[in-house]
């Protein structure tokens, strides 16, 4: 088969143009389920060689990348620039539910348009789906599984293989072919804003365990797995979306920790691996890894000897783009060792992406060879999978079977009830009485991440609480709730013998979440149980009598929580925490203040 793969592609390389190479090596976002011009020419004049999926709103050149434009307004149009289409939408605009079988149907004609140019080749169609907030498919009941930190928490890995096999045979069925997971960080600062349960663990032994399960799990199922983020941002205290983090780890630390799970990932045969946007001065003191050749090339590949392909996280977030301009920074992650880049505004930016990758070809600065391995690299991946042979004739009917197997269905909520940890429970609240009188207060989680129909909307919790006692008085907030939203509960709970509430972390939520209100709560004398998805104090607050941890924001977990509230179910005797909670974690939340009320701003991430 490699002899047959390597004329295959060889040939396919020979006979392309350098625009068509350079689309190749870029990965383009797309939004929504509409077909557009906008849509449609990122594939066919900038010859994009992937698409990032994300269905839960719509393209448009109006929309900001975490508060930020990414375009370079020192760009220098060379005399061969062009633009391409763009839509002109409302970026705050939601988007629409879409069933399974009708996306197979989307992504089926995107693969026909790709395979109509004059190149042939396929899209690799790329998702976020780690769990938790972390999905970027949730519609038509499609079943979302726990973030890493969850299944570390079960601690079989058996299960984690099934759940990554089970999320693969759906995905695929619809005509995702890449995933951009597992995400392989040892999250051991407590307080990390981006990582947390997206981590497995604290342990760098049990991340590298699940993360090979997952790997094998997705990949035996025909998904390419992606490791993030090389190599390693557990141990940082900011978000890359908005700062440039420098990691004082030296490499012995780096070797005993950070680098273990990707090291095994390796070993596992992952077949990419996504690059972290910070600097570690004990490899390159000047270079973030994602635009190091220190680090890509050397550590990477030549001390690892990683042969897939690197996938650059998001170009465009504050940790780059503050200081590199996006078109020179495309450059430079190629000439790093990038063998794509993940672009994630649908604006300008993509055209001057596009030209500034081929202006330093043009100028000496990258050579057509560097290009050629990234192409190989990708063609590689893609004829292994036999998305020359099978991509754009996926069967909808076939994903409407498997995305409501019963046995899926069940599975999901197998997990999700394994999933459960009661934090604690001083006074012994649980389980609840249905005829105690409850105030239930559940956060809108942000529409972004919900499947907007009746098994994934806002008030699951609610709804859940209801099955179990009528005898509540119902009421929500915003995420992190509004000082008016505050008051309203303060003057509910006065009717009621005890309060339960979400409190949920989301990182793209910048407000925070609900601790506030669960102080001010136990400040006026009411008794306090807390479901989260978060171990840490976010999560867990410094307040609440009782806290119950479901690792997940998503359906099945959340209303398997409610099960366990009333005592329907007990938490699994096996099941643990697979973090360490050190005194640290217990913070005052005093200074903490309401959000003000401000329009609805929708963070990709």
């Amino acid at each position: 088969m490699s002899k047959e793969r390597d004329t295959f592609i060889s040939k396919k390389i020979t006979s392309m143009t350098l625009m068509e190479k350079i689309g190749q090596l870029l990965t383009f976002t797309r939004r929504g389920a509409m077909l557009s011009p906008s849509g449609i020419e990122q594939i066919t004049r900038l010859h994009c060689g992937g698409l990032c999926l994300e269905p839960y709103a719509l393209e448009t050149c109006k929309n900001l990348y975490w508060g930020n434009s990414q375009i370079d307004k020192k760009f220098k149009e060379p005399d061969d620039y062009f633009k391409i289409a763009n839509n002109y939408f409302n970026g705050k605009t939601f988007g629409i539910s879409i069933t399974p079988e009708d996306y197979t149907k989307d992504l089926n004609r995107l693969q026909q348009i790709a395979l109509s140019r004059p190149a042939g080749i396929p899209l690799h169609m790329t998702i976020d789906f780690e769990g938790d907030f972390k999905n970027d498919y949730t519609s038509g009941g499609i079943r979302q599984f726990p973030g890493p930190m969850g299944m570390a928490a079960i601690g079989d890995e058996k299960l984690t293989y099934k759940i990554g096999s089970i999320i693969a045979k759906m995905l695929t069925a619809i005509g995702v072919t890449q995933m951009y997971s597992p995400v392989c960080d040892v999250n051991t600062n407590p307080r990390n804003p981006e990582i947390g349960v997206r981590s497995f663990s604290d342990d760098p032994e049990i991340c590298a365990r699940h993360a090979v399960a997952l790997i094998r799990g997705l990949q035996d199922n025909g998904i390419a797995a992606t490791a993030k983020h090389f190599p390693g941002r557990g141990d940082s205290g900011t978000d890359a979306h908005d700062v440039l983090e420098v990691l004082k780890l030296d490499k012995k630390r780096m070797h005993e920790v950070e680098l273990v799970p990707f090291k095994a990932a390796i070993d596992a045969g992952v077949k990419a691996i996504m690059t972290g946007h910070s600097v570690y001065p004990t490899y390159d003191d000047k270079y973030p890894a994602t635009l190091s050749p220190r680090i890509l090339s050397g550590l990477l590949r030549e001390e690892l000897g990683f042969e897939g392909v690197i996938v650059s996280d998001a170009i465009g977030m504050a940790a780059i783009l503050k200081q590199w301009p996006l078109p020179q920074a495309c450059a430079m992650a190629i000439k790093a060792g990038c063998d794509t880049i993940l672009l994630k505004a649908d604006d300008e930016s993509r055209s001057q992406c596009f030209f500034g990758i081929k202006m330093a070809v043009e100028r000496g600065e990258l050579t057509e060879d560097r290009i050629d391995q990234s192409v190989e690299r990708l063609l590689k991946m893609k004829y292994e999978q036999g998305l020359f042979e099978t991509a754009g004739k996926n069967d909808p009917e076939k994903t409407r079977a498997i995305t409501t197997d019963k046995k899926i269905i069940d599975f999901s909520w197998e997990v999700a009830q394994k999933a459960q940890i009661v934090m604690c429970d001083d006074k012994k609240l649980l389980p609840l009485n249905p005829r105690q009188k409850i105030l239930v207060i559940e956060q809108r989680i942000p529409y972004e991440f919900l499947g907007k129909d009746p098994y994934c909307h806002t008030h699951m919790f609610c709804e859940a609480m209801v099955n179990h006692s009528q005898n509540l008085i119902l009421a929500d907030t915003a995420f992190s709730a509004f000082e008016d939203e505050i008051k309203e509960c303060l003057e509910l709970a006065k009717q009621v013998d005890l309060i339960v509430m979400t409190n949920y972390y989301a990182r793209i939520v910048k407000s925070g979440n609900n601790q506030l209100l669960a102080k001010k709560l136990k400040d006026a004398g009411h008794k306090v149980i807390v479901v989260t998805n978060n171990p840490y104090i976010e999560g867990t607050t410094a307040d609440a009598d009782t806290v119950v941890c479901n690792f997940s924001g998503t359906p099945d977990s959340i209303r398997v929580s409610t099960d366990l509230l009333f005592g329907k179910i007990k938490p699994c005797s096996t099941t643990t925490l697979p973090v360490k909670l050190g005194k640290e974690e217990a913070v005052s939340v005093k200074n903490l203040k309401p959000p003000k009320k401000h329009p609805l701003n929708l963070s990709y991430c």
